[in-house]
């Protein structure tokens, strides 16, 4: 818990001083004998005999409390209370303001209240009566204080916070490439979507040479700047991984070994990878990943996995992986499950099985993405993904 007295100048001074009382009372009588009695109360008195008086004392030292008389000539209780309110500086706006009255009825306690007084008390004054509100109005006081210096360490951590997201998003733009690649013989289609500014969704690809194309798909835990290091380190490690390997089921252990070298068991990450070629062999492996689905042009479905499990969990796998040839009009869709985080008009959520019944609905492989996104949104509740979305279609054109 966060000691925000640190940040109140009001409560830490009256922790270490006697609080200050500007007492304004045109009658000398009434002023000497208030005065004497709060003085005797422990209170530091400061006096002022009219409303102009009042404010130019206040102009020169804010005081903790103000004991207003209502009724003076000039500038009257209510008048000097509206300044008080009007003033341009916080410490004096919300200044506690006790009206002192001659009067009992409702029509004078309204009178004083609208006139932006914090209470009332009633002449002839009773000291106890005086001694509590004026305690009360302290208390509720310091409250302010502490309250306004939450809400400014708030601001202060919100604008970190929005500062951060802003870094880390322009860290994740530069990872997730503006355009699909030109692979000759293959029409690319990417997808992303995140929650908010930051997902920990994120996908790549890299030539392997001699006609031979990775594409991959991550899917970190969390949002925000710390999922954004999470994407950041999964291209790292598929960037490292494919300089050595050229088979997805050895890509996906050379980066489960380094991610858990670095997390020890303590983070994990689903992911999937494909390996394609011009002449249409496709092989695909998944860590804890949606199955990899391959539309025919018929519009048949195979569903290629789920394969291992997650990575991180233990540095030791021998992955498996899927092979098949795609021929013309055949796609390939790799995606998180942010896809189908959506909830059905019957209250079901919807299954990775919901995306092959998507893809097996669409009219084309084309823009096959933009045809598995309507059909959830045409069929669910709220219309829009929980969870990051991520996506990528290959198309065999030739």
């Amino acid at each position: 818990m966060l000691d925000t007295r640190a940040h109140d100048p009001l409560s830490v001074a009256l922790e270490t001083r006697a609080a200050k009382v500007l007492l304004v009372e045109d009658d000398p009588a009434s002023r000497r004998l208030l005065a004497r009695a709060l003085e005797h109360l422990g209170f530091e008195i400061v006096t002022a005999t009219d409303g102009p008086q009042a404010l130019r004392a206040i102009e020169a030292a804010v005081p903790d409390v103000v004991l207003l008389d209502f009724e003076m000539p000039g500038l009257n209780g209510e008048e000097v209370c509206q300044r008080i309110r009007a003033s341009e500086e916080i410490a004096v706006r919300e200044l506690p303001v006790i009206m002192l009255t001659a009067h009992s009825g409702e029509a004078e306690e309204i009178g004083c209240l609208q006139a932006g007084a914090n209470d009332f008390v009633t002449k002839p004054v009773s000291r106890a009566v005086l001694e509590a509100r004026i305690q009360t109005q302290l208390r509720l006081s310091a409250l302010t204080g502490e309250m306004r210096a939450q809400n400014e360490q708030l601001a202060r951590w919100q604008a970190a916070h929005e500062a951060d997201l802003t870094a880390a998003r322009t860290t994740q733009q530069g990872l997730i490439p503006a355009r699909p690649p030109t692979v000759p013989g293959w029409n690319v289609e990417t997808y992303y979507q995140p929650v908010i500014q930051v997902g920990g969704d994120v996908f790549g690809w890299r030539s392997l040479g001699s006609g031979r194309w990775l594409f991959w798909l991550a899917d970190a835990t969390g949002h925000g700047a710390a999922a954004a290091l999470f994407t950041t380190l999964a291209a790292l490690l598929f960037r490292h991984a494919c300089e050595e390997h050229r088979e997805p089921g050895a890509i996906l252990d050379s980066v489960n070994r380094e991610f858990t070298e670095v997390f020890r068991g303590r983070s994990f990450m689903t992911a999937c990878c494909a390996v394609l070629t011009e002449d249409g062999r496709f092989a695909c492996a998944g860590a804890g990943h949606p199955p990899i689905l391959v539309r025919r042009a018929d519009g048949s479905v195979e569903a290629r996995g789920p394969h291992d499990t997650v990575l991180g969990l233990r540095a030791a796998f021998g992955r498996e992986q899927s092979q098949t040839t795609l021929s013309m009009g055949d796609c390939a869709l790799l995606y998180s499950d942010g896809l189908f985080s959506l909830t059905g008009e019957d209250g079901e959520r919807f299954t990775h099985l919901d995306v092959q019944r998507a893809t097996a609905s669409a009219q084309s492989s084309e823009r096959i993405i933009d045809q598995i996104t309507a059909w959830f949104s045409a069929r669910s509740k709220a219309g829009r993904c929980e969870d990051d979305v991520a996506a990528v279609a290959l198309l065999r054109t030739e």
